[in-house]
């Protein structure tokens, strides 16, 4: 007597073939759905939140660590705080190592208010470097506020 196993060997052939069919469709509908991804995001742009700065906080970022491209020009803002009765003009300075150089805008501060400042970061640095900065906002009474940052360029 013959035994009937071509049939079985078909069926397992034909679920391999689905198989692999359905894995190939599942690897290409999420590479296309990666690169759409990839592409909307690339064009979103969402503004950094606008932290008021407070006496307790005087200096306010969005975040503690401001990410930059390597070779691209960096901007942020920052809120200052003036906890004086007087309205107060400063340019907030941002000292760093000796890769990264940047700098504040000029601006005033109404009395027991705050405003936001610019940051320019217009020579970045070459290579990945990641450094420990510190803003300071100079007021004629009260003296000198400061806050450290990390600045990364990946």
């Amino acid at each position: 007597m013959r035994s009937r196993k071509k049939g079985s060997l078909s069926l397992s052939i034909n679920a391999i073939v689905v198989l692999v069919l359905a894995i190939s469709m599942l690897g290409l509908g999420l590479g296309f759905t990666k690169s759409m991804f990839a592409k909307f995001g690339s064009k979103l742009d969402v503004p950094p939140p606008n932290i008021p700065a407070t006496e307790e906080e005087p200096i306010v970022l969005p975040a503690d660590t401001v990410k930059g491209k390597i070779g691209k020009t960096l901007t942020f803002g920052v809120n200052i705080y003036n906890a004086n009765t007087a309205a107060e003009s400063i340019t907030p300075t941002l000292t760093c190592g000796t890769s990264i150089t940047g700098q504040g805008t000029l601006g005033n501060i109404p009395a027991q208010s705050y405003s936001g400042f610019k940051f320019l970061i217009g020579t970045a640095p070459t290579t990945a470097t990641t450094e420990i900065c510190t803003i300071s906002a100079p007021f004629s009474v009260g003296g000198t506020i400061t806050k450290q940052i990390i600045i990364e360029f990946t």
